[in-house]
């Protein structure tokens, strides 16, 4: 097939719409929306997505970056889609965040970032926190750039001017806040093991992310993959945003429970320890708004920066990649490789032999 001025997500769209035989009426169109989940290294990013996708395979180790989605019926005939990007390697490959920014960007404002952090490792917490957020911004600056050129900071203010809508623009901490461009979501993993932590601990945690999630706009949640609880709630937050399923309205905010906490829900005065009742001020923007609360945890939990690559030495042999007429291809290649490379070691001995003489 040509592939022409499309980009291989449109291609893979077009041919799965296809066979499926989805024809949309003329009055009555899909609707589209897109989430992108990154995080922590081995917090069960995949598994999250199968089970919202009610997928029973086994889940693989993502090693950069992988795509998937998802059809659900809406009030119509017609099932919406939920495009989903995975960002494997925690913090090593933030340069291929524009692939789905790329993708999405025909509408950001049906982009959600799901960044989950591992809450059983708070020595890696923060460092993968603050390095995506960063990381994040600059992608959807290079993105607003591509779009608009010259009028890129237009773009993104309204980007923020929707951001203020999902938190509401007369909340009461509103001169602390600076909201994420697009809907975001902080979902606290492996809960199972943190909730045995010390209660000091826990509380230190949670006021922290509690304040980074209020300061971003962010929703801020607890999920683990084997309470069956947390996962339903998990699965209905991806579907509220996945597929414009109802909101989340419980609300938790007791640390010796899973803190579920609505974007826009929390506050200053009820988070309390470093906020702007007791400090007077507080600086503003991802990173540097937040180096009160970042000096109190990286000092309970002093952090570890340094993280390997999870690309396999030959990628070509990981299970992920799979592809049998490619690998039998392979195999022959590798064959033809090792018969040629005995036969010049048998040159070069009988040479060297002669030369000898």
């Amino acid at each position: 097939m040509p592939v022409g001025k499309d980009s291989l997500l449109d291609i893979a769209i077009k041919i799965n719409n296809e066979q499926q035989d989805i024809k949309p009426s003329s009055g009555s169109q899909p609707k589209e929306r897109t989430i992108l989940i990154l995080g922590s290294k081995g917090v069960r990013k995949t598994s999250l997505i199968h089970r919202f996708l009610d997928r029973n395979e086994g889940a693989k180790q993502t090693l950069a970056l992988e795509y998937t989605f998802g059809r659900r019926a809406g009030k119509s005939m017609v099932k919406d889609v939920c495009h989903i990007w995975e960002l494997g390697g925690g913090t090593l490959y933030p340069t291929l965040l524009s692939a789905p920014l790329a993708a999405a960007s025909h509408d950001l404002s049906h982009l959600t970032v799901v960044l989950m952090l591992d809450l059983s490792a708070p020595q890696q917490l923060w460092f993968t926190l603050e390095t995506l957020v960063q990381k994040l911004h600059m992608a959807l600056r290079q993105q607003a750039s591509v779009l608009s050129g010259r009028n890129a900071g237009e773009f993104i203010e309204k980007l923020q001017e929707a951001a203020w809508k999902r938190v509401g623009k007369d909340n009461e901490d509103k001169e602390y806040m600076d909201p994420f461009p697009v809907s975001f979501v902080i979902l606290g993993g492996k809960y199972d093991i943190f909730q045995d932590f010390d209660s000091e601990k826990k509380k230190v945690v949670c006021r922290c992310l509690r304040y980074v999630a209020h300061t971003l706009g962010a929703t801020l949640q607890f999920y683990s993959l084997k309470d069956s609880g947390l996962v339903k709630k998990a699965k209905d937050l991806l579907n509220h945003h996945g597929f414009g399923g109802p909101p989340v309205k419980s609300i938790s905010q007791d640390y010796n429970k899973p803190l579920l906490i609505p974007a826009g829900s929390d506050s200053m005065q009820q988070i309390g320890g470093l906020g702007a009742s007791r400090t007077g001020t507080i600086s503003k923007g991802p990173g540097a708004a937040i180096d009160r609360w970042k000096h109190t945890f990286t000092t309970h939990f002093p952090q570890e920066t340094s993280e390997k690559s999870v690309m396999p030495d030959d990628p070509a042999k990981d299970l992920n990649f799979q592809e049998p007429i490619i690998d039998s291809l392979r195999a022959q290649k590798d064959d033809e490789l090792e018969r040629y490379r005995q036969v010049a070691e048998r040159r070069r001995h009988f040479k060297n032999d002669t030369d000898d003489i």
